[in-house]
């Protein structure tokens, strides 16, 4: 899907200005390109380009369209999508390659120079953008579908063997082929792979919202440990250091969320400890405040999963810092989001006032309306979430009804996000089969599978509708186990 981060830019990188607009995008025909971009379309539509409407991605700037023009061996073209859809220029994507400059990569969009037609130098652009090497699978098979079946297996079964020729579209390899080894630090590090780690932070949060945890845990995670590997290994000017710290942290506690979602809470919470130490190095109070948030969701998480009260009162302390964090923070978003953690929290520890007042405070500063320092990853932090979060501290204080009835009221939002609509879906469904609803129940738990069926791998939606397996529903209960076993093969924890 298209995001709001798109915004026309000039091959130099400025944004335009009135001074220098040209004609309407062909495409859209509503926004003015400027006069200096050399792109046949402003950046809204070439961020179209690259999305992929919900489907679980192979990579981050995954797409159909991205897909087709590999499977047509038309890299430049590929070239182009992807650069566009980051919001690079083209002298940042020449940076970003080592051995690349801005003429090379025009030559290469243009067609007037094969590059990529080297393998070594598809690859040097596949490594400089963390792109896995399944991502290229169109590209060697020529069929925009070709995909990958992870199997645990070193040995491969005779049946499977005969699915690995090139005129199939399916390759089935060993999970450990999918998170290869950390590529070679650039020689240095410059503001092209700053803006490129940023545009990737954005995309990754926007993918979230609509694919959920599951599809993306394994690009997440590859995108954090080359980042560290950068931190760690790379050259780099000082006055860079707090920059390529905050784009580390930000992919941590994103990447953190993704594995909530994705129902592994070791690598949540061993995310969000190094988010929180790369936060530490910079000077980012709303940073450091939005990693203390995340850290308070998955021990409030834990509270309630355990029964115990310790994992809640160490959620409040997390969010009492995230509070000092944001003395001089001024994002309405961020305060709001704070506080609706907090009321969740609080209700588990039976802190009525605190829960009342907490939601309250919320609603208050969403009432502020939209402020500058609004990041856009907290675009989901809306007046449904706040309620969304209202109506599960109601549940959790055994106020079953009033939840059924916010939960109601979060899903009449025509804009509540896919992945969050599927979530409060199967609440909604487990609170109406604990009031004894057992219809109500499975009519919102069919909606949330139809979802999980489809685009959506939230782990954690699926496991609120495991309850329903009470209500002796065969049908449902097959349809279950078999999302089940789709989005385990998405993605399989390994600690070991």
């Amino acid at each position: 899907m298209a995001t709001t981060r798109k915004i026309p830019v000039d091959v130099e990188g400025y944004k335009s200005v009135m001074s220098h607009e040209g004609p309407l995008c062909p495409r859209c025909k509503a926004t003015r390109l400027s006069r200096y971009n050399y792109e046949p379309v402003c950046a809204s539509c070439a961020s179209a380009d690259v999305s992929i409407a919900g489907h679980a991605p192979t990579w981050l700037w995954d797409s159909p369209k991205l897909r087709q023009v590999l499977a047509d061996h038309d890299l430049g073209e590929a070239v182009r999508l992807v650069r566009n859809a980051a919001g690079l220029t083209q002298e940042q994507m020449g940076s970003l390659v080592p051995g690349w400059n801005k003429v090379m990569v025009h030559r290469i969009e243009t067609r007037a120079r094969g590059t990529l037609f080297d393998v070594r130098e598809l690859l040097a652009w596949a490594d400089a953008l963390h792109m896995p090497r399944e991502a290229l699978l169109p590209v060697i098979l020529g069929t925009p579908n070709a995909t990958v079946e992870i199997s645990k297996s070193q040995q491969l079964e005779e049946e499977n063997v005969d699915r690995r020729t090139f005129n199939g579209a399916v390759v089935t390899l060993t999970a450990s082929a999918l998170l290869p080894a950390l590529s070679a630090p650039p020689e240095r590090i410059g503001s092209a792979h700053i803006r490129y780690l940023q545009a990737c932070v954005e995309e990754l949060h926007a993918r979230d919202w609509t694919v959920g945890g599951a599809g993306l845990l394994r690009q997440a995670m590859l995108l954090f440990q080359q980042t560290k590997h950068l931190i760690d290994e790379a050259e780099y000017p000082t006055s860079m250091t707090t920059d390529l710290l905050s784009a580390g942290a930000n992919l941590g506690v994103c990447g953190s969320f993704i594995a909530f979602d994705a129902g592994d809470m070791a690598t949540a919470r061993r995310l969000a400890h190094e988010a929180r130490l790369l936060a530490d190095g910079t000077a980012d109070g709303g940073l450091r405040a939005h990693v203390f948030a995340t850290m308070a969701l998955q021990s409030t998480t834990l509270a309630r999963l355990s029964l115990r009260r310790g994992p809640a009162r160490e959620a409040l302390r997390f969010l009492d810092c995230a509070e000092e964090a944001t003395r001089y923070e001024m994002s309405p978003k961020l305060r709001a989001l704070i506080n609706m953690r907090r009321a969740t929290a609080a209700a588990l520890l039976g802190e009525e006032h605190t829960t009342r007042s907490a939601v309250l405070t919320a609603h208050r500063e969403l009432d502020r309306g939209p402020h500058p320092s609004d990041r856009p990853w907290f675009a989901f932090v809306t007046h449904a979430e706040v309620l969304g979060h209202e109506a599960r501290a109601a549940a959790d204080s055994g106020n079953r009804g009033q939840a059924a009835v916010l939960y109601e009221r979060v899903l009449e939002d025509d804009d509540l996000l896919p992945r969050n609509q599927t979530f409060y879906k199967a609440r909604l469904a487990s609170v109406r089969l604990s009031l004894g609803d057992h219809d109500g129940a499975l009519e919102n738990g069919r909606a949330a599978l139809s979802a999980l069926e489809g685009n959506v791998t939230s782990v954690r939606a699926l496991n609120t509708l495991q309850s329903l397996r009470a209500v002796g529903d065969e049908e449902f209960s097959g349809r279950l186990d078999a999302v089940a076993d789709t989005l385990t093969a998405e993605y399989r924890p390994d600690h070991g």
